[in-house]
């Protein structure tokens, strides 16, 4: 004989949280609240106290204005100088930074100095503006430049005079070979 189905069993309908339960739950949250919180502000602090602090390098102590500019407009110059000789955006960039120091390291102190005279401002600004330009044409062209530069310095010399007396008015420039282009049939 066959069996008669069994009613189904009855299903514990769902317990609501408990009050522990909700508790923890409470605690949790304020926990991971708390400790993104914490995050955000430290970060935030760090952030805020490297962009507003004031740099100065103790190792060089500008007494002047016109020193100090001058010695961000040389700054320049050599950083330029430096990253012509590296391949690479990324090695250009870091010897251009590094050439740059120390400095502009006391860019900040330079200001401080050059605050009562507008015209010295313009100046500074001028140099700022040249820095960054500078910059942004070592990233754009060092791949480019550096090769060509390094090949007219290892040629220059034989264009420089043995000495000012024996120096003719006009250099001879050696001609560039001539090329032969490749024809495909």
């Amino acid at each position: 004989m066959a069996e008669a189905p069994r009613p189904p069993e009855p299903v514990d309908p769902p317990q609501a949280p408990t009050e522990a339960r909700a508790l923890g739950r409470r605690v949790a949250f304020l926990l991971f609240l708390a400790v993104a919180l914490a995050v955000a502000v430290g970060g935030g602090a760090q952030v805020f106290v490297q962009a507003f602090q004031r740099h100065e390098s103790p190792e060089i102590q500008v007494k002047s204005c016109s020193d100090g500019l001058a010695r961000l407009a040389a700054a320049v110059e050599r950083a330029r100088t430096a990253a012509s000789v590296t391949d690479g955006e990324d090695a250009a960039l870091d010897r251009f930074r590094r050439a740059l120091q120390p400095d502009w390291d006391d860019r900040d102190h330079i200001e401080d100095l050059c605050q009562s005279s507008p015209s010295s401002m313009a100046a500074l600004d001028a140099i700022e503006q040249l820095r960054y330009a500078e910059e942004h044409a070592v990233r754009r062209e060092a791949a480019e430049l550096a090769p060509l530069r390094r090949r007219v310095q290892a040629i220059a010399p034989q264009w420089a005079p043995a000495s000012p007396e024996t120096a003719s008015p006009v250099q001879s420039v050696p001609s560039p070979s001539p090329r032969t282009e490749r024809q495909d049939p």
